[in-house]
């Protein structure tokens, strides 16, 4: 196998898919203007991006079994570049849901192809490489949604932009996915003295994977009420301007980059379950700090810290899955990954609904309940003794 190239590849095909998420976000306003949509249909429209996601994380460990993960990241790469141009092209609210769609069939598709690639390299090298592989979706996101904040400014047309933007990453991904892994990386790891397992894997059968379907969820929930309410809480609640406001997603996204590049390094030294504990504590502490905080610096240096904490809770997790003995790596890592979008999904409206009735201060408080519950959960990751635990 050659690890390095490989490696290579899907870091930079990591990039690629977070430049592709942040290009569609950065003009969602411009093209909601565009089809004079109001904000109730809007986010009826926007619905149909996680249910392609859903969809997707179904369907994508019968195509790996068949053309392997390596051709499905190839191929899903180009399909997430030109399902990022068709939003630009929508005409009304229907024809928008259905590209939102595609859109989320592709990326939910190379997500988890990407991500059992990764699990190979990292397993084949030995040591850890997840964190820091995660970190260069982190810096694509950055780098799109800079990219989008300068079109923007511009005045370019969306469908120019998402042209652009299409092209460039689609063929940059397609370049870096010629160095992937090819039927190797998709073969169960096979614990000593036990049989190859037969049939349909069950995820009932697979209690371990739950746990780490929760530490999942738990993460993703956390970082789904930051990017959804941390402005309209600084705002409303602690007094920031609507230009300082923003500061809180942009502060976690800084942190959670930070984090992820040095994770490898924690991780190779501490081991996973104990980085996943310490991990848990450290982004609770932030989440807390964030909201209880007295002035919007305090609140906005919470949530970088919330970032530093979160980085390596899911690579960890994936990495785990991935590397669960007797079944396909992309099973394991397409369930513990639905049960990830869950809390996004879920994340919002429960923030909401939970503040109706009490208020956004308390309903902030359940994202750092839960982070705080990775702690004991990730004594799970015990049984598991990889090669840096």
């Amino acid at each position: 196998m050659a690890l390095g190239p490989a490696r290579r590849g899907v870091t930079v095909v990591f990039f690629v898919f977070g430049a592709l998420a942040a290009t569609w976000v950065s003009r969602i306003p411009l093209i909601k203007d565009n089809l004079d949509l109001s904000a109730a249909e809007l986010s009826l429209a926007l619905l149909a991006s996680p249910v392609g996601l859903l969809v997707a994380v179904q369907l994508v460990s019968g195509m790996v079994g068949r053309w392997t993960s390596g051709v499905v990241t190839r191929w899903s790469v180009v399909a997430a570049a030109v399902a990022t141009l068709l939003p630009a092209f929508a005409w009304n609210l229907p024809s928008l849901a259905f590209c939102l769609l595609l859109y989320g069939l592709a990326l939910g598709t190379l997500d988890t192809a990407m991500n059992t690639q990764a699990v190979a390299i990292e397993r084949g090298m030995g040591k850890p490489i997840m964190s820091g592989i995660h970190g260069m979706y982190s810096v694509g996101m950055l780098a799109g949604a800079l990219l989008g904040s300068l079109a923007a400014h511009a005045d370019l047309d969306p469908r120019v932009h998402f042209a652009i933007a299409a092209f460039c990453l689609g063929a940059l991904g397609i370049w870096a996915g010629q160095s992937l892994l090819g039927p190797e990386a998709d073969v169960p790891l096979q614990a000593q003295d036990t049989a190859p397992a037969s049939g349909k894997p069950r995820l009932a059968d697979h209690p371990y994977l739950v746990v780490l379907g929760v530490i999942a969820l738990c993460s993703f929930f956390a970082e789904g009420a930051v990017d959804d309410w941390s402005g309209v809480y600084l705002h409303e609640e602690q007094g920031a301007s609507l230009a300082i406001a923003p500061l809180g997603t942009a502060a976690c996204s800084i942190g959670m980059a930070a984090g992820r590049f040095a994770g490898d390094a924690i991780i190779a030294r501490l081991g996973r379950q104990t980085t996943l504990w310490r991990a848990s504590l450290v982004s609770a502490v932030g989440m807390t700090v964030a909201v209880v905080a007295p002035t919007p610096a305090v609140a906005i240096a919470g949530y970088a810290v919330l970032g530093i904490g979160v980085a390596t809770i899911v690579p960890i997790a994936l990495t785990l899955a991935g590397t669960t003995s007797g079944v396909p790596p992309v099973w394991a890592v397409s369930r513990v990954t639905v049960m990830g979008y869950a809390g996004i999904f879920a994340s919002p409206p429960v923030i909401g609904l939970v503040a109706g009735v009490t208020d956004l201060a308390t309903a902030l408080i359940i994202p750092a309940v839960l982070l705080a519950l990775v702690a004991p959960l990730s004594r799970a990751a015990r049984a598991r003794q990889l090669a840096t635990a």
